[in-house]
């Protein structure tokens, strides 16, 4: 009895995660080479982790980035998005 309710539960998460997701919409990938958080190049300190946080993708180098980021989400989408306009503009500028 304990076996079935235990796949029950697990299928049900299943279930409601991908219906979760799939109401958010296309996730935005992460357009930089660099941790957003330690600005080391992505792959330098083993495989980068994908976090996805409001539909944007954002890649980090470790886990110790990964646990900033999830500290402080705000702060690290503030400087993911001067980043991105940063981008943008020198894009302008050519």
């Amino acid at each position: 009895m304990m076996r079935s309710i235990g796949i029950f539960t697990l299928v049900f998460v299943a279930i409601f995660t991908s219906m979760q997701a799939a109401e958010e919409g296309p996730v935005k990938p992460y357009p930089f080479p660099d941790c957003i958080i330690s600005e080391e190049k992505l792959g330098s300190l083993g495989k980068p982790i994908a976090l996805i946080y409001e539909g944007q993708e954002i890649k980090v180098c470790c886990r110790d980035c990964k646990k900033t980021f999830e500290k402080n989400p705000i702060k690290a989408m503030a400087k993911f998005e001067a980043a991105v306009r940063a981008q943008a503009s020198s894009v302008a500028k050519e």
